[in-house]
């Protein structure tokens, strides 16, 4: 018969073990989560992989919010609409030169882009 290894386990959603729970190298997993977890050589407690399982879907499915930065490196946006079809809009960002900081107005109203400001009788620059 063969022998069963089973690591140490919990079935709480968002528990994570502790130092005094874990060996140097021992895995422990959360099943809730799907995440696993070993302590290192230097007593912290790192998350391997499961991180994948989570999608920015089942994060604001779930209503989380948060106050901090969202970094994207190299990454666009993509705005898929209500229909999943062909059509999309990407945001993008070129390559910066500098620190650049776009702000949006305290107001509600459509955007208009270069290629558009004719089409509302706006000028820009000119």
């Amino acid at each position: 018969m063969a022998t069963q290894i089973l690591p140490k386990r919990s079935e709480t959603s968002l528990a994570i073990p502790t130092t005094s729970d874990l060996a140097v190298g021992e895995i422990a997993m959360n099943i809730a989560d799907g995440k696993f977890f070993t302590r290192t050589s230097g007593n912290v407690i790192k998350e391997m992989g499961g991180a994948g399982a989570v999608t920015l879907q089942d994060v604001t499915t779930s209503g989380a919010t948060t106050n901090n930065d969202i970094t994207l490196d190299g990454a666009d946006i993509i705005f898929e609409g209500a229909l999943a079809n062909a059509f999309e809009t990407t945001l993008t960002v070129a390559e910066p030169t500098a620190d650049r900081v776009v702000t949006l107005p305290d107001q509600s109203g459509t955007l208009a882009m270069d290629g558009d400001a004719l089409a509302y009788g706006i000028v820009f620059g000119g």
